[in-house]
């Protein structure tokens, strides 16, 4: 019994980090411009755990997880940075979410990862 312990745990632990290496990243929206009020959201998932908006210049901007009970606004990050991120380490049902606030006329897309 103890051989065969000693066999399974390397491969248990093999399986657990390969596993966490498929983990996914989802582009939900992205755009060469994006106008003040111009908005993106993801699908409800309960995997999703960090939000990011990248641009490639400077402007205001929002991102969120929202979730879909009370659809509230839940870890919200509002910045001028060009590397925006939030995260919500929760299994309940929600939604990734970004916001241009004002206009942005450069690359920018925002991924959600789960």
């Amino acid at each position: 019994m103890r051989r065969l312990a000693l066999f399974a745990l390397p491969i248990v632990i093999a399986l657990v980090v390969s596993a966490s290496a498929f983990a996914g990243a989802t582009t939900y929206a992205g755009n060469s411009y994006w106008p003040a009020g111009q908005s993106g959201a993801s699908w409800f998932s309960p995997s999703w755990f960090q939000n990011v908006f990248y641009k490639t210049s400077s402007f205001d901007t929002t991102v969120t997880f929202i979730d879909n009970t009370s659809y509230s606004w839940h870890f919200t990050v509002r910045s001028w940075a060009t590397y925006v991120e939030t995260h919500w380490l929760s299994s309940q049902t929600k939604k990734a979410y970004c916001r241009a606030n004002t206009a942005g006329s450069s690359w920018a897309a925002c991924t959600a990862y789960s």
